[in-house]
This record gives C-alpha cells, structure tokens and sequence, in this order.
C-alpha cells in the first residue's frame, strides 16, 4: 500500500472512530484532534472518505535538502462527507476532486524502534504511537517519519474517468425509453393498419425519435454542463487574482531563503488558519498574536481550501519577514440540525524571521529550547517551563498576526 493509500484510509478511519493516523506527523494529529473535539462540542458526527475513480490522475512533486526529503502526493478522487446528528444523517455531500498531501521523510534513514518503559516490549516507532500494543502504555516519542504534515482537496467541475460514459448510459436510456414510448402509441394509433404494419411503423418511428430524444438529452446534459463551468467560473473570479501569487512569493522569498517551497508555504498558512478556527482558547496560541474577534468560526465544522492563495503584499522588514494574503476557502458551518456549506475568504498577515535553512520537520508542538535543550509545546506556551526562556516561534516558522474574514 502506498503513503497516499494508506493515510487516506487512515483518515477514513479517524472521522469514524477517532483513531489517529499513524502515518500523520505530530503537527497534523493535534489539528485533526482540535476538529474533532470541535465536532463533539457542537454535537455532530462527520464521516469522510476519499474513493479511486476511473483514470484517476496521479503524481508527485519532490524537494529535498537540510536532511529531509518532503514531497507532496496527488491524486483525483471522489469525496463522500456525510454528517450525522444523534446518529442521523443530516446532510451528505459527494463531489469530485484533486486530493493533496505531503510528505516528510529523513533522507537516507530507516525506521526506527523503541522500548515500552513499562513492560519493554520493542515495537516499531509507527506501533508506539498508539501505546504499547501488550500493556497500553502511551509514551512520548520523537516524529516518525515518513508522515503526512498537511492535506487538502481542490473540487472539480466534473468526474473527468466517468464523464463519457455516464453521458453514453443516460444517452442510451433517454433513446431507449422516447423509442418505447412513441413505438407503443404508434401501434395504438395506427389500429387501421395491419398488425404487421403496425409493428414495422411503430419500430421504424420508435427507432428515429429514440435517436432524436437521445441527441436532445446530450444538448440537455451540455447545457446542464456548461452551466456548472460557468457557476464555477463565476465561483473563481475573486481568485483569478492568485494566478501570479506563486511566482511573485517565490522569486521575493529565494533572495531570502533559497530553499523556499510555496506550496510548503501554502501548506503552513492552511494549518495556522485551521488551528485557530478549531481553537476554543484563542489567547493561549503562541502561533496568534492578532487581536481581531474570531467568534463567527466557533461554529466552523471544517473548513476546506480552494486552491487558491492571493499574496497582495510582501516586505521585509529588517530581519522579519511579513506577507499579507487572501485564502480562498469553503467553509462547513453547523448549528442545531442545520450544516451549511459557504465560500469565504479570509485575509491574513503571517510573519517570521529569515532562516535560510529549510525545517520541514518543525513542529510548534515539539520545540528545544535554545537555553536548556528542554523539549515543550510551543503552541501554547511562550515561555520555557523549565528555564524561563522566551521561545521564539517567528525565528523557525510563520505565525499569523491578523485573520479575518473578508
């Protein structure tokens, strides 16, 4: 099974039984814990599968350096949300689209093992994350890689492997069903005629209209197609302005920080604005230092990205670096029996320091501190527990400093 089988899979499984992925990083974990505790506290149950269509469209785009390797996996796919109230189904959603995930692996490392330090059973670094398997204690252990860091969906107009042939099947039927249906009233009108004559007419005529029919339900099913294309495109104009996002945020990033990826940027920007929106505790992150209320996304049940991220403005001041944005988003909102989805766009202002060296592996969740080596959690806590030391999270990663719903 391969990494973007097997995670999806796992996802599956979680939205069904809260059981984490073990091929997801810590970082990932706490977001999807953060979603479901959000879910709970609004008291609803959301399912979501990711399934294989025809010919599906697959593949991968690699980058390497500072001792890890990260790569992000794509594939097309149908995705079936269904949501459910004290086990009812409320609302369910299937629609095509183009999955994402990445990847992080060490470079030239294998996978490691650990003890139980209660009954010193040796398991592989994957199997600890859900305890030791024979006395179920949990312990803390370092990342295990290869891990999914982030993922998200792009939606298609259209199910491009199955297009033809579902318009073929329906075409078959439309023709089938007008044919029958003028060859019987031939043969009920025509009741002056042989039966002989009257089967052959009604056949013959059942036959012409069958195509006719056949061909208006493939204009029918064009106009109900090109209506969706242009609901779509209309859908997409505010974010047509993105387009030169990527090359302008990449040719202002590399006179910085040569081994600048966007779409780790882009995965980052998605994974701050979840972890504030799914955050009952605003004040506590570390990773948000606005002051703009954020109570319109206590009621967000998810929250899926477009595909588009509108960089307006970078600078770099001094030795900080400051993008402000745009992310184009549709949101899933619930309250009582009531899930509604809504496209939204939220502008952002991200900060951090210029670090010329990539860290794909960092995690707020995991950080050393620079003056004990004392491991903590940086996403809630500014200061090391151990030594007092203020931990600064803009010197090895983006935090946000504005977010608001345009």
């Amino acid at each position: 099974m391969d990494q973007l089988e097997q995670f999806t899979n796992e996802l599956h499984e979680w939205t069904l039984n809260g059981k984490e992925p073990v091929s997801a990083s810590i970082g990932l974990r706490y977001l999807l814990n953060q979603q479901e505790a959000r879910l709970k506290a609004l008291g609803i149950q959301r399912e979501e599968e990711f399934i294989h269509v025809k010919d599906e469209l697959k593949g991968s785009i690699p980058r390497e350096g500072n001792g890890f390797a990260s790569k992000i996996l794509y594939r097309e796919a149908r995705q079936n949300v269904t949501y459910r109230q004290n086990g009812k189904e409320i609302k369910k959603i299937s629609r095509p689209v183009d999955l994402y995930v990445s990847f992080i692996d060490r470079e030239g490392v294998e996978p490691g093992t650990c003890t139980c330090p209660n009954c010193g059973h040796t398991m592989s670094a994957s199997e600890a994350r859900d305890g030791c398997p024979y006395c179920g204690t949990h312990f803390e252990i370092d990342e295990v890689y290869p891990c999914a860091s982030y993922y998200y969906t792009v939606s298609s107009i259209v199910e491009r492997g199955t297009l033809m042939d579902n318009l073929k099947r329906e075409m078959i039927i439309a023709g089938v069903i007008a044919g029958i249906a003028v060859a019987a009233m031939a043969v009920i009108s025509w009741n002056d005629l042989e039966m002989i004559f009257r089967i052959l007419g009604a056949v013959l005529l059942g036959a012409f209209y069958g195509l006719v029919f056949a061909f208006i339900w493939y204009m029918i099913r064009s106009l109900i197609l090109m209506g969706k294309v242009f609901y779509e495109a209309g859908r997409a104009m505010p974010m047509m302005k993105s387009l030169n996002s990527r090359k302008k945020m990449t040719k202002f990033m590399q006179s910085c920080e040569p081994s600048f990826s966007f779409e780790a940027f882009e995965g980052k920007i998605l994974s701050l604005i979840r972890s504030i929106a799914f955050e009952d505790d605003r004040d506590s992150l570390s990773i948000w230092e606005g002051s703009c209320d954020l109570s319109e996304l206590d009621q967000a049940a998810d929250m899926q990205y477009r595909g588009a991220l509108y960089i307006r403005r970078h600078e770099k001041d001094g030795d900080i670096l400051r993008v402000q944005g745009t992310a184009f988003m549709t949101n899933t909102y619930a309250s009582g029996r009531k899930v509604r989805e809504r496209d939204e766009q939220f502008n952002f202002t991200a900060e951090k320091k210029i670090d010329p060296e990539f860290h794909p592996e960092f995690t707020f969740l995991k950080v050393t501190c620079d003056g004990c080596n004392g491991s903590f959690d940086a996403m809630h806590q500014r200061c090391c527990p151990y030594c007092g030391r203020e931990y600064e999270l803009k010197k090895k990663d983006w935090i946000l400093t504005d977010l608001h719903r345009k």
